[in-house]
Parts: C-alpha cells; sequence; structure tokens
C-alpha cells in the first residue's frame, strides 16, 4: 500500500506544466570557447545543450533576443566556416501553448522546453 501510494505521488510531480525561469535577460552574451561563469544554467536540458552547443560553435557573441516564454539565439559567425550553428535562428518557446512560429522545425524538446529552428537567408 505504501509504495502504491508513493508511485501517485511521484508520478503526480512530473506531470506539472513548468517555464523557463533561468534564461538570463541580455541582449547579448559571450558565449565564446565556452558558456562560462556567468551563465545561469536553467531546468532545461535542451536550453543548456543549445547554450553549450553555441558557445562552443560561435566565433563571435551570441545575440539573445526577448526575455520570458519566448526568446531567440543566433550567432552570426561561426569559428568554422561550413559550420551549420551561424545559419539558423533557434526559438526557445518556455510554455506548450505557444507552439512553434511559422515556418520552423522542432529542434529539442524536454519537460520545460521547445527549441524550433529556422533557416536564415
Amino acid at each position: 500500500m505504501l509504495r502504491n501510494i508513493f508511485f501517485a505521488l511521484m508520478m503526480t510531480a512530473c506531470v506539472g506544466k513548468q517555464r523557463i525561469s533561468g534564461i538570463p535577460e541580455m541582449n547579448m552574451y559571450d558565449l565564446s570557447r565556452q558558456v562560462g561563469d556567468e551563465y545561469i544554467p536553467s531546468r532545461s536540458v535542451c536550453l543548456d545543450g543549445l547554450m553549450a552547443n553555441l558557445g562552443m560553435a560561435c566565433g563571435t557573441m551570441v545575440e539573445i533576443i526577448g526575455k520570458g516564454a519566448v526568446v531567440t539565439f543566433q550567432c552570426h559567425e561561426a569559428k568554422q566556416k561550413n559550420s551549420p550553428w551561424d545559419k539558423f535562428t533557434f526559438f526557445v518557446i518556455g510554455d506548450s501553448a505557444i507552439g512553434g512560429p511559422p515556418n520552423t522545425f522542432q529542434f529539442c524538446a524536454d519537460l520545460t522546453t521547445a527549441i524550433y529552428v529556422r533557416e536564415r537567408p
């Protein structure tokens, strides 16, 4: 009986809707070479993974636009010439009711965020 109650409590704890809470509110953030000490990790594996990959691939500052439920990330110049990281705009959505922006496809999703990507012209 105690085992069933514990299982039910664990399942209800995982059901709640969560939102982004740890995205830094700034326009430009220097992620060159590595994420760095100033980056505040979020509760999202997708978001932290995106930030780490952009930090490793981007040779310039990563542009961060917006705050709250929708934030966009862009790298304008990758370290390697044929790197795909500077060819796309990444949209981090922290509310599942919003959905993805037009002409995007889903790049990553976890319990707190969904990341959509669109190729830049």
